[in-house]
């Protein structure tokens, strides 16, 4: 029997834009109104999602993945939360907590001077990479990042680096006109969000063997998806979550 996923509730789609964010600005009501289908435009343009204020499967998937980043850097910051991209009342207690300790005004909202303090407090504990690394290759048509990269993918790949040894991030962050550049890219790809990366680990991912065993143990460290070996890839593995 196949699962069937469903989304997220209006309710719980307002509370996740209203805490992560703060996309919607309106009442916790259950009613798919005008804020809350403006929120879901302000957060599909700031995910370099299609803006079209309908809130579909991948902005769903994307919310869900936004929250769980947030509290993967709550936890990196000392909380101790179950990571399920549900915002609930531990988790905002969290956000106050972390707030309070660092003197931002305490009000539960991740916003953007409180998610900048995590960002910082969360990437001193990475032990292996730099936000450089993931930096957008275009090297014209953005400022390198038109999204940060995902705190959980960083966690994953700091993991992988101390397993299998360095690791070379040969294509990190994307913005739209690089992605479209690339031959065979997906214009929905998870570049796009800082979602994903491309890795190259000497003497492990030259081997195709080597490229399982890394796409195996990046599902068990939580990546949504894997892939090697097509005609584009070369040597290299994609993960993303």
């Amino acid at each position: 029997m196949v699962e069937v996923k469903t989304m997220l509730s209006i309710e719980q789609r307002q509370r996740s834009l209203f805490y992560c964010g703060f996309y919607y600005t309106g009442k916790i009501d259950k009613i798919e109104g005008a804020l809350t289908k403006k929120a879901y435009e302000l957060f599909q343009k700031d995910h370099g999602l299609e803006v079209d204020s309908i809130y579909g499967p991948i902005t769903d998937r994307m919310l869900i993945e936004a929250v769980k980043e947030l509290q993967t850097m709550l936890n990196a910051c000392g909380a101790n939360l179950i990571v399920d991209g549900i915002i609930g009342q531990k988790t905002i207690a969290a956000i106050k907590a972390f707030q309070k300790e660092n003197g931002l005004v305490v009000d539960g909202i991740a916003g953007v001077k409180t998610f900048a303090k995590l960002r910082e407090k969360a990437w001193s504990t990475v032990k292996y990479f730099k936000r450089t690394e993931f930096k957008c290759e275009c090297g014209k048509y953005c400022d390198g990042y038109p999204a940060e990269p995902n705190f959980r993918l960083v966690q994953i790949l700091d993991k992988l680096r101390a397993e299998f040894g360095v690791i070379s991030v040969t294509s990190g962050v994307r913005c739209k006109k690089y992605n479209n550049s690339l031959p065979g890219s997906s214009p929905t790809s998870a570049h796009l969000s800082g979602c994903a990366a491309d890795i190259y680990i000497s003497g492990v991912t030259t081997s195709k063997d080597g490229r399982e065993k890394v796409k195996k143990r990046a599902y068990a460290l939580g990546a949504a998806y894997a892939y090697s070996d097509t005609p584009n890839m070369g040597n290299a593995v994609h993960i993303n979550v």
